[in-house]
C-alpha cells in the first residue's frame, strides 16, 4: 500500500494522542557539557574477542551500544552530563570500494535499527542508564540523504531505502561537492564517493517533510532522547528547520562545515544551535602555535557574537570526527591544555570528542582520527583526562552559584601577541578570568597585569585562585590582577571563597552541586494490530516524589552515582535530570501508536 495513501492520517495522529510533551529546552543543554563518540571505536562489550583496528580500512572494529553502557564510568569520571552517540538507524550492510559504514551516516532504513552496533534492548539499557546517571543523551541524525551502492547510473534501485522508495523523494541526481560558496550545489546534489551514493532528499518537499516530522518524533518518543545532532546540515536549506526542529520538540544542533560566520549563522538562526565551525578553524589556528594570530581570534569571536542569535548555545569544539585532531597540529602538551580550557570555560555548550583527553593525533586522511579508543586502555591518569574532569566540575559550580554565568557573553579584556584573556560573568557575580597563550610548554613564565576594575570586576585584596595551577593569587593594592602563565599552561581564575563547596584542588567544604533528580520509566507495550504482533516501547519521566515507593535516587559528582531504582514496569530508573522529554500516556495513545508505526511499515 502507498505510503501517500496514509499520510493524512499519520499526520492527524499526534491530534489524536493524549500525550503532553515538555522538552529539554535550550537552556537546560546550555548548562551541559557532551561526550561525543563513535559508536563503533569508543568500546568493545566484554568478552568480544579484541582485534587490531587499523582506521585506514574504513571497516567496522566492533564497538557497540553494550560497550559504552559498560564503559560509561569512564565519562562521568570525566563529569561530563551529557553524551553525543553515533546514528542509530540501519545502514549499506555492504562493504564498498568506500569501505563501511561504521560511522553510521549511510542510512538505509530509517525504521530499523544498525545491528552492527546490537540490539535494540542494548540501545535502550544503555539510555535508561545513561538517564540514570542523571546524563543526557544526544543522537547524532541525518536528514539530508539516503545511502545506496555507487556509481551513479539510470536504473539505481530506490527501492531498498526505506521509507524514501522511489525517485520522486529525491533530487535528480547531480554531483556534489564541498565548496560553501556554491549553496545551490550543496543542497541539491548528492554526496558519496565511487562505492557509495548518498542520495539527496528533496527536503523542500512537503511530503519529504512530512515524512522526516513523523520520523523523529518517533525516534525521540521510543527511544527517550534528549538533543540531537544534525549531520550536513549545510547541505538542507535552512528554511526546512523551524518545523523540523518544531516536530522534534527537543534541543538540535547542526553540522554547518564552513569558516565563514555569515554563512554559519543563517542555519544557527532557524535550527537554534550549531557547531561552531567559524571558531574552530581560526581557535586551532591562533592556538596551535607560537605564530597564531590572537587578534584574528578576538575579531573571529566578536563577529560570532554579533552575528548568530545567541552564541552561548553554539557548539564548541576543537576536534571531531571530520577534522584532524589538535596533536596533529602539534604535539605540545600546553597547548593542548590551552584549548581543552577555552573549551570548557568560554561561551557555548563544551563538546570534547573521546580520545581527545588521551591526546591522540590522527589525521582525516585516512581517518587516523578514528582510533579504537580500546587500545589505549581508558587511562584515567592522563593530563588532559584530568583537566577535563576539574574544568567540568568548576564550570557546573560556578554555574550553579552563578546562573547568569552561562547565559552571559564573555569580554576581550586583553589580548597580546601570544595571549587572549577573557572575563566571564553576570553583571553582579564575581567573573571568571581565563588567560589563554600559544607559547607551548618550553617559553619562560611570564605574567599578564590587568588593572582595569571595569574589565575584571575585583577590588584591591580580593583573594582569587588559580583552578589549573590551584594556586592562590591576589589582587593587588593598586587593583591589578597579575596573572602569572607557567610552563606554557593557561590560567582560570576564580574568587577564592567562590569556590567553598566545589572540591577543586582540595579546597575544603561539601560538594555543593546539586543536580534534581527525577524517576525515568521505560515501559515495553505489546499489541495486535491486523494480525501482526507490534512492540513498543515509551520513556515517561516524572518527579522523584510522584514514582512508586520502590523508586529512590541518590547522585555524585565526578563518579558513579549511587542510584538504585525499581519499578513494576519493564525498567525503571531515577535519573538525576533537569526536565526531561516528558510523555503522559493513556492506553489509547498506545493504541494510536501502534496503528502509527505499523502503518509505516506498509
Amino acid at each position: 500500500m502507498a505510503f501517500s495513501h496514509w499520510l493524512p492520517t499519520l499526520l492527524a495522529l499526534p491530534a489524536l494522542l493524549p500525550w503532553t510533551a515538555s522538552a529539554l529546552d535550550t537552556n537546560q543543554w546550555r548548562n551541559r557539557t557532551i561526550y561525543q563518540l563513535l559508536t563503533d571505536r569508543f568500546a568493545l562489550p566484554a568478552g568480544k574477542d579484541v582485534k587490531p583496528c587499523d582506521p585506514t580500512l574504513g571497516i567496522f572494529c566492533g564497538g557497540t551500544w553494550r560497550g559504552i553502557y559498560e564503559h560509561l564510568d569512564y565519562i562521568q569520571n570525566m563529569n561530563f552530563d551529557a553524551i553525543w552517540i553515533s546514528p542509530i538507524v540501519a545502514n549499506m550492510p555492504d562493504w564498498t570500494s568506500d569501505g563501511e559504514g561504521y560511522p553510521g551516516y549511510w542510512q538505509q532504513s530509517l525504521y530499523e535499527i544498525n545491528p552492527s552496533f546490537g540490539s535494540e534492548e542494548d540501545l535502550m539499557t544503555l539510555i535508561d542508564e545513561v538517564h540514570r546517571r542523571g546524563m543526557l543523551l544526544m543522537l547524532d541524525i541525518v536528514v539530508n540523504h539516503m545511502a545506496l551502492p555507487g556509481p551513479p547510473k539510470d536504473d539505481l534501485d530506490y527501492s531498498i531505502m526505506h521509507p524514501f522508495n522511489e525517485a520522486k523523494y529525491y533530487h535528480p541526481y547531480c554531483q556534489g561537492h564541498y565548496d560553501d560558496q556554491d549553496l545551490d550545489n550543496i543542497q541539491n546534489c548528492w554526496l558519496g564517493g565511487k562505492g557509495t551514493l548518498l542520495a539527496d532528499l528533496d527536503t523542500e518537499s512537503p511530503e519529504v517533510q512530512s515524512m522526516l516530522a513523523l520520523w523523529i518524533k518517533n525516534q525521540i518518543w521510543k527511544y527517550g532522547i534528549d538533543g540531537l545532532r544534525i549531520d550536513a546540515a549545510i547541505n538542507v536549506e535552512p528554511s526546512f528547520f523551524p518545523g523540523f526542529v518544531e516536530a522534534a520538540d527537543i534541543f538540535a544542533t547542526g553540522e554547518v562545515y564552513t569558516q565563514h560566520t555569515e554563512i554559519a549563522c543563517r542555519w544557527s538562526d532557524t535550527i537554534g544551535s550549531i557547531l561552531n565551525y567559524p571558531l574552530y578553524f581560526q581557535l586551532t589556528y591562533s592556538l596551535e602555535g607560537s605564530g597564531g594570530d590572537m587578534k584574528a581570534l578576538a575579531d573571529t569571536i566578536a563577529d560570532i557574537s554579533k552575528t548568530c542569535k545567541d552564541a552561548t548555545v553554539l557548539g564548541n569544539f576543537a576536534e571531531n570526527h571530520d577534522v584532524p585532531r589538535f596533536a596533529n597540529n602539534t604535539a605540545d602538551m600546553a597547548r593542548a591544555q590551552n584549548i581543552v580550557s577555552y573549551i570548557m570555560t568560554h561561551d557555548g555548550i563544551p563538546i570534547i570528542y573521546y580520545g581527545q583527553e588521551q591526546h591522540l593525533n590522527g589525521d582525516t586522511e585516512p581517518y587516523f582520527n578514528r582510533d579504537a579508543l580500546w587500545e589505549y586502555d581508558y587511562n584515567q591518569d592522563a593530563v588532559l583526562y584530568k583537566l577535563i574532569a576539574k574544568l567540568n566540575l568548576f564550570r557546573r559550580h560556578v554555574s550553579n552559584k552563578h546562573p547568569d554565568y552561562l547565559n552571559t557573553e564573555s569580554s576581550t579584556i586583553d589580548v597580546g601577541q601570544n595571549t587572549i584573556t577573557f572575563a566571564k560573568g553576570g553583571a553582579n557575580d564575581p567573573k571568571v578570568i581565563t588567560v589563554f597563550n600559544n607559547k607551548g610548554a618550553d617559553a619562560d613564565d611570564f605574567k599578564v597585569e590587568l588593572c582595569n576594575k571595569q574589565d575584571h570586576g575585583y577590588s584591591a585584596g580580593d583573594d582569587l585562585f588559580d583552578v589549573v595551577s590551584c594556586k592562590d593569587s591576589k589582587v593587588s593594592d593598586s587593583g591589578c590582577i597579575e596573572a602569572w602563565v607557567s610552563d606554557g599552561l593557561p590560567v582560570v581564575l576564580f574568587k577564592k571563597d567562590a569556590l567553598q563547596g566545589s572540591t577543586l584542588c582540595g579546597i575544603e567544604g561539601a560538594s555543593d552541586v546539586v543536580v534534581a533528580k527525577k524517576y525515568v520509566q521505560s515501559t515495553t507495550y505489546t499489541t495486535r494490530i491486523s494480525g501482526e504482533l507490534t512492540v513498543m516501547h515509551s520513556a515517561t519521566t516524572m518527579p522523584l516524589a510522584d514514582a512508586p515507593a520502590s523508586a529512590t535516587a541518590t547522585t555524585t559528582v565526578g563518579g558513579v552515582p549511587g542510584a538504585t531504582a525499581a519499578s513494576n514496569s519493564t525498567s525503571g530508573a531515577a535519573a538525576a535530570m533537569g526536565r526531561g522529554p516528558t510523555y503522559a500516556l493513556s492506553l489509547s495513545a498506545v493504541v494510536f501508536a501502534g496503528a502509527f508505526l505499523f502503518l509505516l511499515r506498509i
